[in-house]
């Protein structure tokens, strides 16, 4: 019984450490769910689009790993975050910034640069209040281009985007029209790579137009940012533009819903960075992809990917397994972390433990000392009988404590002070004095 006694606080302290243990253990074994699903949706865009390319080039990334990537055609951002938010069967999307994505969604990463590309005919000026008499296109409905339209009609109050001769095209229909001469103004937010893009930036007939005030703009849009465009970046020979161009620009996001698998976040990081980390035609997209200006929380593990980039172990480890560890320990670390000082702490309550039942007698001493010294001449014999036999049962009580031999040091050593305490005593009553 009294070893059972000398170790129970070592058993408690070990049981605290074992539950703790198995409460991470638990956690981990909850977090296992190792094999990736076979097949995901991204809402992109139409055919055509640059979300729709992009989609494509990572079904392409993706089936690498035998993974099946399904693209599901939309109108454009407004749309493919619609689908998103509400769960129809959309896993990822990619979404234009300053389009509003609810906070349970997650960031992968920003991806591209977006500028706000406006091609008109020579006699059209930079001015959007001058454009009423010109027809113009200001994107389909549920598409990144018109939103950007209707924020830039708030802030420039001009009628054109509104009137009779205002269009509600699809990028590509737009840039088809506008090539062929049957629209004076056509407007996209796309990144430069869009191939709709490129026989308009081949057209000598079209002017690359830079936006009046698109420093004011860019500041009032949502999401957006003022860019430098290049001389000639864009055509060396001709060249486009003509001068340094600044431009209003958003980012492309792409976001997933929050519980999306992590191997599929290894993947998809991986896709962004061979599809999105070449050399850019602008110097903005050398920032990117990143989980920079999401505008929503970014995917912790994907935070971690590109900090820190891809683990070595998937050089002889399936990505899915490494994903998985790397996903374990961006939450088991911290969770140790917290815990270390619990471990700390837990031998200060053993030590505590013991050392009260040594030192908790000095209070008791120390008490009898003081009186021996201030009363000890008017104090009766039958007084000093009680405090001795007061000592004499601490005493006894030392002896009988359950302790470790370190603890037993110090109770001797108490013991020590408790004698020299008991031979005043008797040299005060003589009568009893034990020889």
């Amino acid at each position: 019984m009294k070893i059972f006694l000398r170790i129970l606080p070592i058993l408690v302290i070990a049981l605290i450490m074992l539950s703790s243990l198995a409460g991470v253990i638990t956690f981990v074994l909850r977090q296992l769910n190792l094999y990736p699903p076979e097949q995901i949706s991204i809402a992109a865009g139409k055919p055509g689009s640059a979300y729709y390319d992009y989609a494509l080039l990572y079904q392409d990334i993706l089936s690498r790993d035998n993974i099946t990537l399904n693209i599901i055609e939309t109108n454009g951002s407004v749309e493919n975050a619609s689908l998103l938010a509400s769960g129809d069967d959309v896993d990822i999307a990619l979404v234009q910034g300053g389009v509003y994505l609810p906070e349970t969604l997650v960031g992968i990463a920003s991806v591209q640069i977006e500028p706000l590309w406006i091609f008109a005919r020579p006699e059209v000026d930079n001015d959007p209040n001058t454009w009423d008499s010109f027809s113009l296109s200001v994107g389909a409905q549920g598409g990144g281009t018109s939103v950007v339209a209707q924020q830039l009609a708030a802030i420039t109050r001009a009628a054109g985007f509104s009137g009779d001769k205002a269009f509600a095209l699809g990028s590509s229909d737009t840039a088809n029209a506008i090539g062929k001469g049957e629209l004076d103004i056509a407007l996209f937010v796309a990144p430069v790579t869009a191939s709709y893009l490129k026989p308009l930036f081949e057209n000598p007939e079209l002017n690359l137009v830079p936006l009046a005030h698109s420093e004011t703009v860019a500041l009032r849009i949502p999401g957006a940012r003022l860019i430098r465009l290049p001389s000639g970046s864009l055509n060396y020979q001709r060249p486009l533009p003509q001068s340094d161009l600044n431009m209003v620009a958003l980012v492309t996001r792409l976001v997933s819903q929050e519980d999306l698998h992590p191997a599929l976040v290894n993947r998809l990081v991986a896709a962004t960075k061979e599809v999105h980390g070449g050399r850019p035609l602008i110097p903005a997209d050398n920032l990117f992809p990143s989980t920079k200006d999401l505008g929503i929380p970014a995917d912790k593990l994907a935070v971690s990917l590109f900090e820190s980039g891809f683990s070595p172990l998937e050089s002889f480890l399936p990505y899915w397994v490494v994903a998985q560890l790397n996903r374990i320990l961006i939450i088991l670390v911290p969770l140790i972390l917290l815990l270390l000082p619990l471990f700390r702490f837990l031998p200060i309550v053993y030590n505590a433990i013991f050392n009260t039942r040594v030192y908790k007698h000095y209070t008791r001493l120390h008490e009898i000392d003081i009186q021996l010294a201030t009363e000890g001449s008017t104090l009766e014999k039958d007084t000093l009988i009680a405090l001795r036999n007061e000592l004499d049962d601490i005493e006894l009580t030392l002896l009988k404590s359950n302790l470790p031999n370190f603890f037993r040091k110090q109770a001797y050593t108490v013991q020590h002070h408790l004698d020299y305490v008991r031979r005043r005593l008797d040299e005060m009553n003589k009568g009893t004095k034990v020889e």
